[in-house]
């Protein structure tokens, strides 16, 4: 039996402000844009201009929000409030609505581009290095980091860097946040493009995606561009590879014929939950089959370059496909197939040399759900400074709630009789790699970070429910049509103004966690000269001594400095505990100096003596007193320093040890007696998968006047499954062999 599908009310009205009902006179709106044009450029000045004047040294645990001028904190609300009120204005102006996401970017993610001199985050240095090395060596190294082992992003910059002849990455590297976070929009607004929603929950789920974005990977990284890839993954799989098929839900469908005649509270919520709901998404387009075949290869080389950019995007790429597979909103349903055995192949045949000798690093979280949580946590408060403490318990916070606010406008949907089967595969497709590893104790961030794209939008759900932009109509004959969707000239306006709350809440709340480490996040010029200073002064391996508060075989740390820039072979470091008693006492830092042979250096730089005092609880002297020592001990010479950073090394260095460099190990391939085989039937085995996937595009063409019935047309395709079975079966032997034998 098919159900015949109503045409809905948004294609049995025309579009614009109303049906039967004159539009407002254009010189009556002006004064209102005009007001709110004023106000934008006003709230744009107040947030720009006092920055001019700010004192970063007279941060304090709060970070930059500590020290931001009133005035630009009163810019920011105004920027947040003239957004509100575009979405209160009766019809969308696109023009207006772009200039103010696109302020809000460069004001939230680009205001450290007016207060610093140069790059912030020192994580963001270390891709430089990554990025210089391959541009120098033309290859990789995976006994170096385990990050050689996904080298596709590095590659990638460093030859675009070639290309156009830029040999300085620092101002690429200080203007990566606002461009990745604009660059994000791109897919994410053909997303919202083709959902059942109004243009005010459109605009407001798009701002919220800038606003509520404060974890800090839209720097210049391979997880940035793998997210990247990872949007425009999804984008392409609901624009146009949706079924075409997706109807109403027939009533009781879920219920057998004794209980459809069963009432009471629990029948009530079920049939709520389960009974006919109408798609949250708009009809699927018509597609040709070439361009779907030109879209699949390109769906394709996503994969290829997400998995050889980043180890955590392509699962999800694969899971989320697998969601919205599972769920009927993907016709592609060879394509978590293909996706898995891609990410399998990689991690089997191409980190080999990082998993094979690091079983408990790369496994060891495996399963772990409630450890790796608390991590993600619990476990990164710890005995930190109390300002600190509280901005985690913040991010926290903000996390819970935005995660509770879309769970709210899901179930408001449902409540309407909508069902949002793409924001909610998308929203909890990122909870399943909790159980992978606790990724650094980051994973929380991770899971956030990539649920954000449907959380914002069902936020937005959640103070604008309406499926459609319903005209105000005024005609009695022509209202009955619309029945409960039909609006007034000013119903929104309380939506909108709880939702002015809401949002500068969120914007607020992105200043203080998002720079809430900006006094050791930042880098200064003499962090990076203090580098340069150690490669000029000595050209072998170079010894690097720095203070840990903590043991850093325990925490896992590494100097919150920029650490490998450039000349990444030439670096090994080794971390001397502090003493917490008596900050004069160098005498450990002396003897790993001579560990170190002539190539020992000590360095200190403001930023890691701030993570030390704020994270570790070292005194707040101890560095002073630290550096006054080591500058009078007559063991110890002074080769750099200044207020900022400072490198001393032994007057007297041991001869030995001389660490020679490096040179370049590549991705550290093994084999073993079946990946001969397996070298083999992989690449036929992702041919044939790719073969029956656009046969099955063929397939599922409508056929003409007279033609084969789908089921009947489906039977050409058992030719490649049965070709494709033992392929997979073969090389999913080969990587459980080859797991067995390398480790």
């Amino acid at each position: 039996m098919t159900v015949r599908r109503e045409r809905p009310p948004e294609e049995a009205a025309p579009r614009g402000d109303g049906a039967g009902a004159a539009p407002a006179a254009p010189d009556a709106r002006r004064p209102v844009l005009l007001a709110v044009v004023a106000a934008m450029a006003t709230g744009t000045a107040l947030f720009w201009l006092p920055l001019r004047g700010v004192d970063l040294d007279a941060m304090n645990g709060y970070g930059l929000i500590g020290v931001l001028p009133v005035a630009t904190l009163l810019g920011a609300a105004v920027l947040v409030l003239t957004f509100m009120a575009s979405l209160a204005l009766p019809r969308p102006h696109r023009l207006l609505l772009s200039a103010q996401v696109g302020l809000l970017i460069i004001s939230l993610h680009g205001v450290t581009l007016a207060l610093e001199p140069i790059a912030r985050f020192p994580t963001v240095w270390q891709t430089a290095g990554f990025i210089e090395y391959i541009e120098r060596t033309r290859t990789v190294d995976w006994y170096l980091d385990a990050r050689f082992n996904t080298p596709g992003f590095f590659s990638f910059m460093a030859f675009v860097l070639k290309a156009v002849g830029q040999g300085n990455i620092e101002p690429v590297l200080r203007w990566a946040p606002p461009v990745t976070n604009l660059l994000y929009l791109l897919p994410y607004i053909l997303i919202l493009r083709v959902l059942r929603a109004t243009w005010r929950a459109k605009w407001f789920a798009a701002w919220l995606f800038v606003a509520a974005n404060w974890v800090g990977q839209d720097y210049l990284s391979p997880q940035a561009f793998a997210y990247l890839l990872y949007l425009f993954f999804v984008a392409i799989l609901v624009n146009w590879f949706r079924h075409h098929d997706e109807t109403t839900r027939r009533a009781g469908r879920r219920r057998t014929r004794e209980t459809r005649e069963r009432a009471g509270a629990f029948w009530r919520v079920y049939g709520w939950l389960f009974g006919p709901k109408d798609p949250g998404e708009l009809p699927a387009p018509k597609v040709s089959v070439r361009e779907q075949s030109i879209l699949l290869f390109l769906l394709f080389a996503l994969l290829l370059v997400g998995t050889a950019a980043h180890q955590l995007t392509p699962f999800l790429m694969t899971a989320a496909c697998g969601g919205l597979v599972l769920l009927r909103r993907c016709s592609l349903r060879g394509m978590p197939i293909i996706a898995g055995v891609v990410y399998a192949a990689w991690v089997s045949f191409m980190t080999v040399g990082y998993w094979a000798s690091r079983k408990e690093e790369v496994f060891g979280g495996l399963g772990k759900v409630f450890s790796n949580v608390e991590q993600s946590t619990g476990g990164r408060i710890g005995d930190v400074d109390g300002a600190t403490q509280q901005l985690q318990y913040l991010r926290i916070l903000i996390a819970v709630t935005v995660l509770g606010l879309a769970v709210a406008g899901l179930l408001r949907r449902r409540a309407r009789g909508i069902d949002d089967r793409v924001a909610l595969v998308l929203m909890l497709v990122p909870f399943s790699s909790v159980g992978l590893q606790n990724y650094g104790g980051e994973i929380g961030l991770r899971i956030y970070f990539f649920m954000l794209p449907a959380a914002c939008l069902l936020i937005a759900y959640l103070f604008f429910p309406a499926p459609f932009d319903a005209p105000r109509v005024r005609d009695p004959k022509v209202a009955p049509r619309f029945g409960r969707w039909r609006t007034g000239r000013r119903r929104h306006l309380p939506a909108v103004a709880v939702a002015s709350l809401f949002a500068l809440s969120i914007a607020g709340g992105f200043l203080a966690v998002r720079y809430g480490n900006e006094k050791y996040e930042q880098v200064r010029p003499s962090d990076v000269r203090a580098f340069d200073v150690m490669l000029a002064d000595y050209k072998q391996t170079i010894g690097v001594v720095w203070l840990s508060a903590d043991d850093p075989n325990a925490v896992g740390g590494m100097p919150s400095m920029p650490w490998s820039y450039r000349s990444w072979e030439r670096f090994n470091y080794a971390a001397v505990v502090a003493d917490r008693e008596d900050p004069a006492n160098v005498s450990q830092i002396i003897e790993t100096l001579k560990q170190q042979g002539p190539g020992g250096f000590f360095v200190t730089t403001r930023s890691h003596e701030d993570f030390q005092v704020l994270n570790s609880g070292l005194r707040a002297d101890y560095a002073a007193r630290m550096r006054a020592a080591l500058a009078a001990s007559p063991q110890i010479t002074t080769v750099f320093a200044d207020r900022d950073a400072a490198v001393y090394r032994l007057r007297t260095p041991p001869a030995q040890p001389v660490v020679a460099v490096p040179k370049p190990a590549g991705l550290g391939l093994r084999s073993s007696p079946w990946t001969p085989a397996g070298l083999i039937y992989l690449p036929i085995l992702l041919a044939v998968l790719l073969a029956r996937e656009l046969r099955r595009l063929r397939l599922l063409a409508p056929a003409g006047p007279g033609g084969e019935p789908p089921e009947q047309r489906m039977r050409r395709l058992r030719p490649l499954t049965v070709l494709a079975l033992p392929l997979l079966l073969s090389v999913a032997a080969v990587i459980i062999e080859r797991f067995l034998v390398i480790t």
